[in-house]
């Protein structure tokens, strides 16, 4: 139950998103998001007293991994809800579980199984398929090029997860989330001084504005972060991609019911399909070794 609704209300974040980025550019709105829950994991980490000492090259890692993880990630995911709009992204979102299986696989040299074969054209088709139905709603540009910005950061956002494993578990979880978090925030701060100079147009933000970016910031990466590190120790990774199913849903019905936002017989059709694959990943069962 916990994980349906963290998923549902995961969903209700490119929603958020998308008011603030109507408001302020998507530059600024990475450098506030991640200022914020970096600075929430910090201030957790100080009050508690639980910051564990670690070797500077290990935080130079994490520091590079948050830039690259949340910064420049963040870049190819907020264009891409800005390009597509909000189902549109909802239903390309809907690979990334199953691309950060393919990075387990070719990273962490995972032994796939059979049904894995079956699971990532499913997918792939499925995407061909949103990518299609927004090309007849829209046109080639916004289709093609939202579906590859979105890939393209899931992509870099799986990379570096199955890359961070072994610094997660030099520190604690809130600990790495604040280094890599506000590690993001600090290059996107440095680029506001030195090229975008956005900072005036956070003036810009409504009341509405404000209190998206806060929703955003505290919820999603905050609270449902932690929340979904939690539950990855009640629940194996492979059965809790099936709520992901959750979070398509929530954030489509969004997108058609406070943007107005079409959805054609192609993009159902394609976002089952790749719900499909989710559903098919969740029910593999993992392989018992035994011991010798």
């Amino acid at each position: 139950m916990i994980a349906g609704v963290l998923q549902i209300v995961w969903g209700l974040v490119p929603s958020a998103s998308k008011y603030v980025i109507d408001e302020i550019p998507v530059e600024l709105y990475i450098t506030l998001r991640w200022s914020i829950s970096g600075a929430v994991f910090l201030l957790y980490l100080l009050l508690l007293g639980q910051w564990k000492k670690i070797a500077l090259q290990n935080l130079k890692h994490v520091m590079l991994l948050g830039i690259f993880g949340y910064g420049v990630a963040s870049f190819g995911t907020l264009y891409g809800l800005k390009t597509g709009g909000v189902t549109n992204f909802a239903l390309i979102s809907a690979v990334s579980p199953i691309i950060l299986s393919l990075m387990s696989i070719l990273i962490l040299k995972e032994r796939p199984q059979k049904l894995f074969l079956l699971i990532l054209p499913l997918s792939f088709f499925g995407l061909l398929l949103v990518v299609l139905g927004k090309y007849q709603i829209s046109n080639f540009n916004i289709a093609g090029l939202s579906a590859l910005m979105v890939v393209g950061a899931y992509i870099l956002e799986a990379l570096i997860f199955v890359r961070s494993k072994k610094y997660q578990n030099m520190m604690p979880l809130p600990q790495y989330l604040a280094i890599s978090q506000l590690s993001a925030a600090g290059i996107m701060w440095c680029m506001q001084g030195v090229y975008f100079r956005q900072v005036p147009d956070i003036f810009q933000l409504s009341l509405r504005g404000w209190g998206a970016l806060i929703f955003v910031a505290i919820v999603a990466c905050v609270f449902c972060y932690a929340v979904l590190y939690w539950l990855l120790n009640y629940i194996e990774g492979h059965r809790l991609a099936i709520f992901d199913g959750l979070h398509v849903i929530s954030a489509a019905i969004c997108g058609i019911v406070l943007f107005g936002e079409k959805l054609n017989s192609e993009m159902m059709i394609g976002g089952g399909l790749i719900l499909g694959a989710i559903l098919l990943m969740a029910a593999q069962k993992p392989k018992v070794h035994a011991e010798i």
